[in-house]
C-alpha cells in the first residue's frame, strides 16, 4: 500500500468534516435539535449538539475508500490473516449501533440502561463477531496468556469502559475532540511502523475529522452559527473506534513496533486516553462515597475540578492536553529504554519485560493520585478563602 493510498483517504475524510459541518449545523438550527442549559453546562448560548455525525461518516468514507484503493493487494486489506468481510461489517455495524443511540439520546434522551444496553451489543460485535479481543496481557500485573472466555469478556467491558470514559471527559469546548486527535494520531504511527495500513487509515482519518471538528467547536461562534457540540452521538462512537483500536494494537494482531513487547501490552496503547479513562474512575468512585448513583451525571470531572479552582476553559483545556502529552511521553520512553533493573535479567527476557509494564503502570497511578491530591487541595484553598470573604 503506498503513502497516497494513505494520504488520499485520510483528506477525504477531513474534506467531508469541514463540508458536512455547516450542513448539520443549519439543520439542526431549522429543526430545533440544540444544546439546552441546565446546572451542567459551561456554556452560553444555543449550540447543535449533533456535530459527531460529520466525523463519523467521514471516518467510515475513507476506510472504504482505503480498502478499494488496496484491492489490488489483498494482504493489504486484511485486518487479520483470516480477515474477511465479515469483519469490516462487524465494526460498521457496532459503530452504527452506538451512533443511532447516542443520537436518540441526543434528540429524546435515553435512559442509561438503555444506553449501556447497546454499548454491550457493539462490544460484543467487535469481539465475538469480530474476533478483536486481548489474549495476552504481556505480564501486567504479574498476567500473560488469557483463556478465551477470559480475554472476550475483558475485551468487551474495556470497550465498554473507553466509550464512557470519551462520553463523560466531553464536558468543555475541545477536550474530547482534541484527546481523541492526540490518541487516534499516535495510535495511527504505531499501526503504519507495524504494516496495518487501513487500520492506520482509520486512525489517521478520525484524527483529521477531530482536528477539522475541534476547529468548529472550540472557535465557532454561537453569533454566526459556526459552533457545534458532537453529542452523545459522536463522544460514543469516537470512543467506541479509540477502544477498537486499543483492543487491535494491544492483541497481538497488530506486531506494533517490532518485537518489543512492552508496545504490545496494553499499557502503551491504554496511556493514549489515560486521562479520560482515570478521570472516569475517580468520578465512579467519588459519587459512590457520597452515596449518588455512579452513572448520574454531575460537576466533578477533572476539568469541572480545574475550573473550580479558577482556570478558564481555555485555560483548563491547555493544561490537560499538555497533561495528556507529557503521560504519553513518560510511557513510550519508559516502554522504549533500557531497564536493567537486575544485571543478571536477560534485556529481552519475559521477566524483564513485566518488571517493566507494571513500574509503568504504577508510575501512572502515583502520577495521577498526586495530581488528584494537589487539586483537592487547592479546591479546599479556594473554598476556604471565598467563606473568609
Amino acid at each position: 500500500m503506498s503513502v497516497l493510498n494513505i494520504i488520499v483517504p485520510v483528506i477525504i475524510s477531513a474534506a467531508l468534516t469541514a463540508l458536512m459541518v455547516p450542513l448539520i449545523i443549519r439543520l439542526s438550527y431549522k429543526k430545533k435539535l440544540c444544546d439546552t442549559i441546565d446546572e451542567r453546562t459551561v456554556h452560553s448560548g444555543i449550540v447543535p449538539r449533533l456535530g459527531g455525525g460529520a466525523f463519523i461518516l467521514s471516518v467510515v468514507v475513507a476506510v472504504v475508500i482505503a480498502v478499494m484503493m488496496c484491492s489490488n493487494d489483498e494482504a493489504a486489506c486484511r485486518l487479520t490473516p483470516q480477515s474477511s468481510w465479515v469483519q469490516y461489517v462487524a465494526l460498521i455495524g457496532a459503530a452504527m449501533i452506538i451512533y443511532v443511540a447516542g443520537l436518540w439520546d441526543d434528540i429524546k434522551r435515553l435512559d442509561y440502561k438503555m444506553k449501556f444496553a447497546c454499548q454491550l451489543a457493539s462490544a460484543l460485535l467487535v469481539v465475538l463477531v469480530g474476533g478483536f479481543w486481548i489474549g495476552d496481557f504481556h505480564g501486567l500485573l504479574g498476567i500473560w496468556s488469557l483463556p478465551p472466555a477470559v480475554g472476550k469478556a475483558f475485551s468487551v467491558l474495556l470497550i465498554m469502559y473507553i466509550i464512557n470514559a470519551f462520553n463523560l471527559i466531553d464536558g468543555i469546548d475541545g477536550l474530547a475532540a482534541s484527546l481523541g486527535f492526540i490518541a487516534s494520531a499516535v495510535m495511527g504511527v504505531l499501526l503504519l511502523m507495524s504494516g496495518q495500513e487501513v487500520m492506520a487509515v482509520l486512525s489517521f482519518a478520525l484524527a483529521a475529522s477531530l482536528a477539522v471538528f475541534f476547529c468548529f467547536n472550540k472557535f465557532g461562534s454561537t453569533g454566526n452559527r459556526t459552533k457545534i457540540f458532537m453529542g452523545d452521538g459522536g463522544s460514543q462512537t469516537m470512543g467506541l473506534i479509540v477502544a477498537f483500536l486499543v483492543v487491535f494494537v494491544s492483541s497481538g494482531e497488530s506486531h506494533c513496533a517490532g518485537a518489543n513487547p512492552a508496545l504490545q501490552s496494553p499499557v502503551v496503547p491504554f496511556c493514549l486516553i489515560i486521562i479520560p479513562c482515570f478521570d472516569a474512575v475517580r468520578v465512579m468512585v467519588g459519587r459512590i462515597k457520597k452515596g449518588n448513583n455512579p452513572f448520574l451525571p454531575d460537576k466533578t470531572h477533572i476539568h469541572h475540578e480545574l475550573m473550580r479552582i479558577g482556570f478558564s476553559a481555555s485555560r483548563t483545556l491547555a493544561v490537560l492536553l499538555l497533561l495528556d502529552i507529557c503521560l504519553i511521553l513518560v510511557n513510550i520512553v519508559l516502554a522504549l529504554a533500557d531497564i536493567n533493573i537486575d544485571a543478571n535479567i536477560d534485556a529481552d527476557s519475559k521477566l524483564e519485560a513485566c518488571l517493566r509494564i507494571n513500574i509503568i503502570l504504577v508510575l501512572d497511578i502515583v502520577i495521577w493520585l498526586c495530581i488528584n491530591r494537589w487539586l483537592n487541595r487547592r479546591i479546599s484553598m479556594v473554598e476556604r478563602k471565598g467563606n473568609r470573604q
